[in-house]
């Protein structure tokens, strides 16, 4: 009878677990940027490919976790009188089981829309690491912005001699977490006094000195922080 329940466990475990790793590799896109920043790395390109699977690997999340109440719930086993299967404690514990990772796949499947929020919260820029992020940037490959007629151009506001405006259309943002963290980026960069991503309108609006740094320069850090200025 012991035999009985630990091999139809298994099975529960690991649908149970499939279902985890999938809400996992569905919130990646936002989960990736909030690592960059964490950690100081620039974001990572492949972020992209995880947002376009991510409607799939929804999919399979509530796919796993509806067979799993099923199995649960609904299913009525064959069970003879007094057999393991008949215990009542089996199956409280995998009820408790089923709503702990039900739980924890509700967490990372809303990642995206509390990203942004952890991103601002985790923020630790000063004047020395931007200092240093702007060194870095400058030893690195150059960037050269991409023409394209479909994309709206940067948009210069003027204001003053030490304070200007420009708003730069961006590609490659997945969530609020991305435009968080582009935020963080090119606020590290010297001579830049703010700036705004939107994601739903994907652009990003800086304000920033142009005696110490230029719009080419922002859109360079753009480039480096893993997104595509327009």
């Amino acid at each position: 009878m012991r035999t009985e329940i630990m091999n139809k466990e298994p099975g529960e475990r690991v649908i149970l677990g499939g279902a985890v790793v999938a809400a996992l590799a569905a919130s990646l896109c936002c989960i990736l940027p909030v690592i960059a920043v964490v950690f100081g790395l620039g974001a990572f390109g492949i972020a992209a490919v995880f947002e376009s699977l991510r409607p799939y690997m929804l999919v399979v999340v509530f796919a796993a976790l509806a067979y799993s109440f099923y199995r649960i719930y609904l299913r009525r086993e064959e069970c003879g009188e007094g057999a393991a299967c008949s215990t009542k404690p089996i199956g409280r514990i995998n009820q408790l089981v089923f709503w702990a990772v039900a739980a924890m796949v509700a967490v990372l499947a809303a990642f995206p829309y509390y990203s942004g929020s952890i991103v601002a919260a985790i923020d630790t820029s000063n004047p020395t690491h931007q200092e240093e992020v702007s060194l870095a940037a400058d030893s690195a490959p150059s960037y050269q912005a991409e023409e394209s007629d479909d994309s709206p151009p940067a948009v210069a506001e003027p204001e003053s001699q030490n304070r200007q405006t420009v708003v730069i259309a961006v590609e490659g943002m997945t969530c609020e977490g991305c435009a968080a963290q582009l935020n963080v980026a090119l606020k590290r960069l010297k001579g830049v006094i703010s700036a705004e991503a939107n994601y739903p309108q994907k652009n990003v609006k800086v304000v920033y000195n142009p005696k110490l740094v230029t719009v080419e320069r922002i859109k360079k850090a753009i480039y480096d922080a893993g997104y595509t200025p327009k």
